[in-house]
C-alpha cells in the first residue's frame, strides 16, 4: 500500500567522503570500552557502604533466611505427612488382608452350619451331649466349657 521511503541524513547526502569500515568499528569499540571502564571505575570507587545500606542488606538476608526456613518447614511437614500416611496405608492393607481371611473362614463355617456332622460336633463340644448308649468321661484337666474331642470319650458306638 504505502511504500516506506528510505531516509538518509542530510549530512550523508552532502558529503562524498569514503568511510573505512574497519576504522569505524575500531573507534566504536574503543568508545564502548572507555564507557564501560568509567562505569566499572565508578562502581569500584563506591565501595563505602553506609549504615542504612548495611541495615538493608541485613534485613534482606534475614528475610531470605526466614523464607528458606519456612519452605524447609513446609517441605519437612509434607514429607512427614506422606511417610505417616504410607505407614497407615500399610497397616490398613495388612488389617484388610486379615479381615478377608477371617471372612473366608467364617463363610466356610457358615456353609457347614446346616450339615448334620457339624451340628453333631458342636453339640458334643459345647453342650457335652452324647448319643444314647455312650458314656461321657470328664478328665480333671478339662474344666473349660470349650473342651476338645479329648475330653469326650466314646465307649460304645451305637448308630
Amino acid at each position: 500500500m504505502f511504500k516506506k521511503k528510505k531516509r538518509r541524513s542530510r549530512a550523508f547526502k552532502e558529503t562524498s567522503q569514503v568511510i573505512n569500515l574497519d576504522e569505524a568499528r575500531k573507534k566504536r569499540k574503543q568508545k564502548r570500552e572507555l564507557i564501560a571502564g568509567k562505569k566499572y571505575k565508578a562502581k569500584k570507587l563506591k565501595t563505602k557502604i553506609t549504615q542504612r545500606q548495611a541495615g538493608q542488606k541485613v534485613r534482606r538476608r534475614m528475610v531470605c533466611f526466614c523464607v528458606f526456613v519456612a519452605v524447609a518447614f513446609i517441605l519437612g511437614a509434607s514429607v512427614f505427612s506422606i511417610v505417616s500416611l504410607k505407614i497407615a496405608e500399610a497397616k490398613t492393607i495388612q488389617e484388610q488382608e486379615s479381615l478377608l481371611a477371617e471372612k473366608s473362614r467364617l463363610e466356610k463355617t457358615l456353609s457347614q452350619v446346616n450339615e448334620p456332622e457339624y451340628i453333631e460336633q458342636q453339640a458334643r463340644k459345647q453342650l457335652r451331649m452324647i448319643k444314647p448308649g455312650e458314656i461321657l468321661y470328664i478328665l480333671p484337666g478339662d474344666s473349660t466349657d470349650n473342651t476338645t474331642s479329648d475330653g469326650v470319650s466314646n465307649s460304645q458306638e451305637n448308630e
